[in-house]
């Protein structure tokens, strides 16, 4: 069978892709294809040049390393310009196609060891755009583009940002190119973080969603990426051997802050260890966005109720 591994976007919380790798390697599991989405396109090019645990251990360690400064450097003036009008972006992609300069092990995107798709959307058209070869760094830059917070990358004329909006979970585009089973490695999911455990101390409170006008359009463009994605994976579960491992409710920290990097690493680590030897495919049927059946998951609901 021909093995695709999905990584769906995620901004800071991608350290939990790099705990789900190391599980996977840990249980002899490898891919033959990556296919991934903002942060997942990260780790996923990461992942192509060395797709082996020595690469997942060196995945780990680029997380545990990751500053906020190397993605999101906080430069007043540009805010200042994206807030009052003047500019449609508030941060500088070139610390991160600097730092993406420096780590990748590969320039080109069919020069990695295995194939590899970076998704992106077409701004103007909506569509998404899937990038197989090429220049590494102008893909990868623009599936990271957070619409808003970073420019649009131009390629050939064209405009592209984030991969998220138009296929955050590009799990079709995997089956498309030949795969008969497919894992998918979530930056955030439905299991809960407790405070003390695993390294994460003192988490705050489960808080509403600010009112302000980013906050809104954030949490209503992450609602629809997730019904979308449901959508996927009922479509696809007919269609290959489909997995989604297990990744936590992440509501609760910064997507803007690596501090808690390590210590998602070692949960999902854990979590996708425990959850391996006996997972059952995702079944055709309406799901949650963990893949588990909304009726499985009511009925449970009702129970604890």
């Amino acid at each position: 069978m021909t093995t695709a591994w999905v990584l769906p976007g995620g901004s800071t919380f991608g350290a939990v892709q790099a705990g789900l790798v190391s599980a996977l390697f840990d249980a002899g599991h490898s891919p033959d294809m990556l296919v991934g989405t903002s942060a997942g396109a990260l780790n996923s090019a990461w992942l192509a040049g060395d797709p082996t645990p020595h690469g997942a251990e060196k995945l780990r360690e680029v997380w545990a390393n990751m500053r906020r400064r190397d993605v999101f450097p906080v430069e007043p003036t540009r805010i200042l310009a994206g807030k009052i009008g003047l500019s449609n972006h508030v941060m500088s992609n070139r610390g991160l196609a600097e730092w993406l300069h420096r780590t990748l092990p590969f320039r080109r995107l069919e020069e990695a060891e295995l194939p590899l798709t970076v998704t992106t959307t077409e701004l103007d058209s909506g569509e998404a755009v899937y990038f197989r070869s090429g220049p590494a760094l102008p893909a990868l830059v623009a599936s990271c583009s957070i619409p808003g917070v970073f420019p649009p990358v131009e390629v050939d004329g064209r405009r592209y940002v984030d991969g998220g909006p138009a296929a955050f979970m590009p799990i079709s585009r995997a089956v498309e190119q030949g795969a008969d089973r497919v894992y998918v490695l979530p930056c955030g999911g439905t299991r809960p973080l407790e405070s003390g455990a695993g390294g994460f101390e003192n988490l705050p409170a489960a808080r509403r969603t600010s009112d302000s006008i980013p906050a809104i359009n954030g949490a209503a463009l992450s609602a629809a990426m997730y019904a979308a994605s449901r959508l996927d994976m009922q479509l696809n579960a007919s269609r290959c051997e489909l997995y989604v491992l297990p990744a936590p409710k992440v509501d609760r920290l910064s997507p803007y802050s690596f501090r808690h990097s390590t210590a998602l690493i070692r949960w999902a680590r854990n979590a996708a260890a425990s959850w391996l030897p006996t997972a059952q495919p995702v079944p055709g049927e309406p799901v949650d966005v963990a893949g588990v059946p909304l009726v499985a998951r009511e009925s449970v609901e009702a129970a604890d109720v």
